[in-house]
């Protein structure tokens, strides 16, 4: 009888506290592909520090339970994506200062982004997320330190039960392709940005 009351206490602290479950924040690639085909010969590169690309973000899913997901190694192809669709040239920088490929590639820019991040579920017996924002903000710098460009935008995504039942990270994958097509629309238009 001792034994069963403990599994039973056990079973209701995992209830109450819930639990996580990984999820993907990745957009759609081909939905972030344009059809430009006058792009700057200007070379660029982006900058995602190693701390970002292994940081695990937690945020609220549905029934008590949460979501785990790494915001910039989900979505570093998407930075690159979007650059590509206004640069012939892009590249991963790996340190802010002194990397070489910036003075081997002849990089005249170098972009910044930071995301944020932020989920939540209507649903009190399923634990993806119903409800997921990604704010994408970005700031391109010039050799000379000077920043010349920045920009937030901010993505939504909606997923209901029918539709995620399939998708668990649908809500999510939604969110950030509305921000980074919004960042992409921001560059691409930018008259700072050459």
């Amino acid at each position: 009888m001792y034994i069963l009351k403990l599994i039973a206490s056990l079973l209701m602290i995992v209830v109450i506290t819930g639990c996580s479950h990984s999820i993907q924040i990745s957009p759609e690639l081909s939905a972030l592909r344009g059809d430009n085909t006058n792009k700057s010969d200007t070379a660029v590169g982006y900058y995602i520090s190693k701390v970002d690309m292994v940081t695990e973000v937690k945020t609220p899913g549905g029934g008590g339970d949460d979501v785990t997901y790494f915001p910039y190694k989900d979505t570093e192809a998407a930075i690159k994506t979007i650059l590509s669709q206004k640069y012939k040239k892009v590249y991963s920088i790996k340190s802010k200062k002194n990397d070489p490929i910036i003075k081997d590639k002849n990089i005249s820019l170098v972009f910044y982004p930071k995301i944020k991040t932020d989920s939540s579920s209507s649903s009190a017996l399923t634990w993806p997320p119903t409800d997921f924002t990604v704010e994408l903000s970005c700031k391109a710098v010039a050799n000379n330190g000077k920043t010349i460009w920045k920009k937030t935008v901010t993505g939504k995504g909606h997923a209901e039960f029918s539709e995620f039942k399939s998708n668990f990270s649908l809500s999510a994958q939604r969110a950030s392709e509305e921000a980074f097509k919004l960042m992409r629309d921001e560059i691409f238009n930018a008259k700072e940005l050459k």
